[in-house]
């Protein structure tokens, strides 16, 4: 898993370690000779999340999905809320 760490001069370094060696957040370690701060990562967020804007492309429903145009590589594109509400219905999915 990767984990954010801040050099002395605030450069944010991402190094790769398993969680169970993961120093807690505030916590300094030293990497390669620098000296490094562990610093709360900031979420990513899948643009394909954002719900309030469609279409999208629904990347956690099934490919092929009846009831759904869909991409070349088979995903469904859900085209507004009622057509989401309708598909999930359908096939008896619950939105998170």
């Amino acid at each position: 898993m990767k984990y954010e760490f801040e050099d002395s001069q605030g450069n944010v370094v991402e190094l790769d370690m398993r969680m169970s060696e993961a120093p807690a957040i505030g916590d300094i370690i030293t990497h390669d000779g620098v000296t490094l701060r562990r610093i709360a990562s900031i979420p990513q967020v899948d643009a394909g999340t954002c719900r309030g804007q469609y279409p999208y492309v629904s990347h956690a429903l099934p490919r092929k999905l009846a009831g759904c145009q869909t991409t070349r590589d088979g995903k469904p594109i859900i085209k507004s809320k009622r057509h989401e509400r309708n598909v999930m219905s359908e096939h008896g999915y619950a939105k998170d």
